[in-house]
C-alpha cells in the first residue's frame, strides 16, 4: 500500500506539471495566431520620414497610372525610407466617390507605385484626423470603417467579380487584414494577398503594402495558388481608394484615385470594368 501512495503522488505532481504546461502552450499559440494581419507599430517609425518634402500629387482623371520597377528591396515597414520611394511619382486619391467634400485638414490622399516580378508595391499616405477601426462593429461592416480598398484585375480583362475572382476588391483594414468576398458569398480574409504595414506622426499615416497578383483561375479552397509574375509593359486593371469614417455608423466618404467609377462612383466592389489601370516600365 505504501508503494501505491508514492506512486500516486508522483502521479499527480506529474499530472499539475503538464497541466500548468498546457496554458502555456495555448497562449504561446494564440499570441502566434493574433499576429496575423495586425499592424503592429513598426520597429522603424522613428526613422520614418513622414514630412519630407516632396513633389505634388499628379491628378489621373481616367485613372492610368505608370509603376517603375523597383530600385531595390522594398521592406514593408510602413516607411518611405527606401530609396524606390523617393523617386516615384504621387499620384492623387481625392476624387470623392461618395460623401461631400471634405476639409483638407480632415482628409487628404496620396499614393506612390512601384513593382518587382513578385509584387505591386503601394505606399499610400493619408491625413486623416480620426483614424475609425474599420472592424469596430464586426466583419461583416468590414466597409463602414476607416479602411484602404485596392482594386485589382490582372489581366485586365473586366467583368462582375462580387463573388467570384475574375477581379478582387481588396478591403486593407486597420487591423491589418485584407477582406473581401469568397464564391460562397461570405466576407474573409485573403490576409496572404497582402503585406501591410501602417505608421504615422499625428493625422498623417503611411500604409505600406506588397501585393502578390492572382488570376481569374485563383481557387480559394487550394493551398497552392501561384502568384502571377509581373514583367515589364504588362498591364492590370487597378484603382485604389480610402473609406473615411470620423465616428460616425458608416463611412461619410469614400475617396478615389480617378474621377468615375461607375454608377454613383460605386461600381467597383461589383464591376472590375470601371477601374484604372497600372502599366509597369522599368
Amino acid at each position: 500500500m505504501k508503494n501505491i501512495k508514492v506512486n500516486s503522488t508522483r502521479l499527480m505532481r506529474l499530472i499539475a506539471a503538464k497541466c500548468m504546461l498546457v496554458p502555456l502552450f495555448l497562449i504561446f499559440i494564440n499570441c502566434k495566431q493574433a499576429k496575423t494581419g495586425h499592424l503592429k507599430p513598426s520597429v522603424d517609425a522613428p526613422s520614418c520620414q513622414l514630412n519630407l518634402v516632396s513633389n505634388m500629387a499628379i491628378s489621373k482623371p481616367d485613372g492610368v497610372f505608370r509603376a517603375h520597377r523597383a530600385l531595390s528591396t522594398i521592406k514593408i515597414d510602413g516607411c518611405n525610407n527606401d530609396k524606390t520611394w523617393a523617386t516615384a511619382d504621387w499620384y492623387d486619391m481625392n476624387y470623392a466617390w461618395m460623401g461631400k467634400p471634405v476639409d483638407s485638414m480632415d482628409y487628404q490622399g496620396r499614393f506612390k507605385l512601384a513593382w518587382n516580378s513578385q509584387h505591386l508595391y503601394v505606399l499610400i499616405e493619408i491625413i486623416d484626423e480620426h483614424l475609425n477601426p474599420t472592424l469596430a462593429d464586426g466583419q461583416e461592416n468590414y466597409w463602414k470603417g476607416d479602411y484602404v480598398e485596392v482594386f485589382i484585375d490582372e489581366d485586365q480583362s473586366g467583368g462582375i467579380h462580387k463573388f467570384n475572382h475574375q477581379a478582387f476588391a481588396y478591403h486593407v483594414t486597420t487591423e491589418g487584414h485584407t477582406i473581401d468576398k469568397n464564391k460562397l458569398q461570405k466576407t474573409v480574409f485573403f490576409d496572404n494577398h497582402i503585406d501591410v504595414e501602417r505608421s504615422n506622426e499625428g493625422h498623417k499615416y503611411l500604409w505600406e503594402m506588397a501585393i502578390s497578383l492572382f488570376d481569374n483561375q485563383f481557387d480559394e479552397n487550394s493551398t497552392t495558388n501561384i502568384p502571377v509574375k509581373i514583367f515589364n509593359d504588362k498591364s492590370i486593371g487597378f484603382s485604389i481608394a480610402y473609406g473615411d469614417n470620423d465616428g460616425a455608423n458608416s463611412r461619410e466618404n469614400f475617396m478615389g484615385s480617378k474621377e468615375n467609377h461607375g454608377i454613383n462612383n460605386d461600381e467597383g466592389y461589383n464591376n472590375a470594368d470601371v477601374f484604372g489601370s497600372i502599366l509597369f516600365i522599368e
